[in-house]
């Protein structure tokens, strides 16, 4: 079996079974933990704390950042995220690998990129309103 290159964006990710690796946990200690890699590319998957989730977590949290600006009173419903942007935005994010390949990516990594495309269609949202709305 010819092995692919971990770069190769269109690797179809066959999950194997594991093998044991040190997991990172708070306070910087150390335990062994069974991570599933992939077997055309060797890439491994996070299952650690900082565990990258899928596109759709993504989306509901982008659904609860709508509902507060849309229920924002000191705007008055002014603030509000449009469909036009909403669509936009999950389009983006469709197109990222970040969102869309488990393997070899953070969730801080994610985090970053759902910042960068939110601010890019809405300059005035400030980015701890964002991230108060990741947690």
């Amino acid at each position: 079996m010819e092995e692919k290159d971990p770069d190769d964006k269109d690797c179809p990710h066959m999950s194997n079974d594991g093998d044991w690796l040190p997991l990172l946990r708070r306070d910087t200690e150390l335990t062994l933990s069974l991570h599933p890699y992939c077997e055309n590319c060797g890439l491994v998957r996070n299952v650690g704390p900082d565990r990258p989730r899928k596109l759709g977590y993504y989306v509901d949290k982008l659904s609860e950042l709508e509902n507060y600006l849309k229920n924002e009173d000191s705007k008055k419903g002014k603030n509000k995220l449009t469909e036009v942007h909403k669509r936009l935005i999950v389009k983006e994010m469709e197109e990222e690998k970040v969102f869309n390949d488990l393997y070899g990516v953070l969730a801080s990594t994610q985090e970053e990129k759902f910042v960068e495309i939110l601010k890019k269609y809405r300059p005035d949202l400030e980015e701890c309103v964002i991230r108060y709305y990741l947690e």
